[in-house]
């Protein structure tokens, strides 16, 4: 069973698309390797090898109602994160609705909010260099989202590093105000204590209120030349070549909300199960007409 945190305060076959798909980040960086630790921060384990089958290598279901399928629940307050039927994607019985605002803050931590689920790294399939995974769910943002962090983050589903301090490898995240728009940070390379030696920002476009967004990822890990692309209802949003692994660090998988602390009210979003695979067949998402 998930144990809830009650911490008030406290290799795949598909082909790569051709290079003229590379998506073009709107922001970059790259820290100087000589301001870096030269050594990794945590040991990565060795990937197992894909099943030769067509199945997810692992799935985070909410199908019997609960959380169990996740190791772990960060909350604040028990109520964050609930199972519920309504909202919920055709296909499904059950979906899980994440929920932060002010005050729920986590790990001793005041400049943060956080409703989260997470996985372990063996159940991220533990990646390393040269590794390829396949990830889907699908997201429901309510008609009268709205998020008023000032230029400040709502991140809704991440990839991070086995090390506590720095940012993830890879979150989606959306901006703030009338109009908001998904975006995507890829960072990899050494992992100081507060940067990365790598990070680029990508433009998904904007983000569909009041309707189910189907994701479909696709991971090449590097922490040299990484490749990461996502789609949204099929449609390609980001082909990002830049590193997205940090040197001698594996990865475990985040869904849920983990936003700054700047918010005057609460914030929900809903998510169906997810899926892990080494293809795009092995995690595809049910027709919802069907």
């Amino acid at each position: 069973m998930a144990t809830v945190l009650l911490v008030a305060g406290c290799g795949s076959d598909d082909p790569t698309p051709p290079a003229d798909t590379v998506s073009t980040p709107i922001e970059t960086s790259e820290a100087p390797a000589s301001e870096l630790p030269a050594d990794g921060q945590g040991a990565a384990s060795p990937g197992a090898a894909p099943p030769a089958g067509g199945d997810p290598e692992h799935e985070w279901s909410y199908a019997d109602g609960t959380l169990a399928e996740w190791s772990e629940v960060q909350v604040a307050r028990p109520e964050q994160v609930e199972v519920v039927d309504d909202p919920v994607r055709p296909g499904y019985e059950h979906a899980a609705a994440f929920t932060a605002g002010p005050g729920d803050h986590t790990f001793g931590v005041t400049t943060t909010i956080r409703g989260e689920v997470r996985s372990t790294v063996a159940e991220a399939g533990a990646p390393t260099e040269g590794d390829v995974q396949w990830y889907s769910w699908s997201s429901y943002f309510p008609e009268d989202f709205e998020w008023d962090g000032e230029g400040e983050f709502l991140i809704y589903t991440q990839w991070h590093q086995e090390a506590n301090s720095g940012s993830p490898n890879i979150d989606l995240w959306v901006t703030d105000g009338d109009d908001p728009e998904i975006r995507m940070s890829v960072r990899g390379g050494l992992l100081g204590e507060e940067a990365s030696q790598y990070t680029a920002v990508y433009d998904l476009g904007p983000l569909v209120l009041g309707e189910w967004l189907d994701h479909t990822v696709r991971i090449d890990w590097s922490a040299d030349e990484g490749d990461t692309q996502v789609w949204i209802d099929g449609d390609q949003k980001v082909h990002a070549v830049a590193p997205n692994l940090y040197e001698g660090q594996s990865v475990y998988f985040k869904q849920g909300i983990y936003a700054a602390n700047n918010t005057d009210r609460e914030h929900t979003v809903y998510f169906t199960d997810a899926r892990r695979g080494p293809s795009e067949k092995s995690v595809a998402l049910a027709d919802p007409s069907d």
